[in-house]
């Protein structure tokens, strides 16, 4: 057998982009302890390790950031080849890979999924967890076929349509002073620090975020930061602070949280279906599914 296995491969590509074993468990959809496995026998494989591990972090060695920058590249190109072939010989047959951001994953994009297994129950669809930002360069990539995302991270060349519009709640430990309160106005909470996403992967989330406080006059006092919605909830119910979060997390939220509606009309967010122009036959079908929805709110 040969050396070069594509699916630990891609699992190390995966590790190599998100420098974290859960995470990118979690975007592929399998248990942490099989891609820990798999990039172990990969790296036994080859003879050489690909990254560093402590308790603490993973980086890759030199030999793996090497690896990572030209397997990488092929990988796309070839996952790509490989769905566009299958698409273009059965039309509604194959697969489509989406993206779906964490505002997105409480929201309509898993009833949308299900409309279209429905419709085409001979396709399959892979779901991959990235933070807006990133599902534009996978999308223009090629990494995934269609992005479930903030509508403000939508950008040319890429088409997309708004699916849905989302209000902005208050997330908060249930301890906390403002918890009693029914609803809450933006400008209360001047003074009240915040928990946020990362810049790095939460860009355009925090700039919406940032644009509804300084309509009320401020920009938000950021305590802490991460990346990860799970620790982002930890630190909520640790009382680190509050944040903005997509009205319907609410019945997904930990027992230890509550979501306080705001009651700014100006606090709001869309979320919308982007993809590459010209799509294949069974991408067109999603978007079909998607825009007879009764979600969708117009093309913008």
């Amino acid at each position: 057998m040969s050396v070069y296995d594509l699916t630990q491969l891609r699992y190390f590509l995966t590790v190599a982009e998100t420098l974290n074993f859960r995470r990118a468990a979690e975007q592929l959809n399998v248990a942490q302890p099989a891609v820990s496995r798999a990039v172990q026998q990969f790296e036994n494989r080859l003879g050489f390790a690909l990254l560093h591990r402590t308790t603490r972090r993973v980086t890759l060695t030199t030999a793996g950031a090497a690896l990572a920058k030209q397997a990488g590249d092929a990988m796309q190109q070839l996952e790509q080849a490989v769905r566009n072939a299958k698409q273009i010989a059965t039309g509604n047959a194959g697969e489509i890979i989406l993206g779906y951001s964490a505002q997105a994953a409480n929201g309509v994009m898993p009833e949308l999924v299900v409309r279209f297994r429905t419709a085409f129950p001979d396709a399959q669809v892979g779901l991959y967890s990235l933070a807006s930002d990133e599902q534009v360069g996978a999308l223009l990539s090629g990494r995934i076929d269609i992005g479930f995302m903030l509508t403000d991270a939508c950008k040319a060349p890429l088409e997309h349509m708004t699916i849905a519009s989302e209000r902005f709640v208050v997330l908060l430990s249930k301890f906390h002073p403002l918890a009693k309160r029914a609803s809450i106005n933006v400008a209360d909470l001047a003074s009240v620090p915040f928990v946020m996403g990362t810049p790095k992967r939460w860009a355009t989330f925090r700039s919406l975020i940032d644009n509804v406080c300084l309509k009320a006059g401020f920009l938000p006092v950021v305590r802490e930061e991460t990346d990860d919605v799970p620790v982002l909830f930890q630190l909520l119910s640790l009382q680190r602070g509050v944040t903005f979060y997509g009205a319907s997390i609410a019945p997904s939220l930990p027992p230890d949280l509550k979501a306080i509606p705001i009651k700014d009309a100006f606090a709001s967010f869309n979320l919308g279906v982007a993809w590459r122009r010209e799509p294949p036959p069974l991408v067109k079908a999603f978007i079909e599914v998607a825009r007879a929805s009764k979600h969708v709110r117009g093309k913008r």
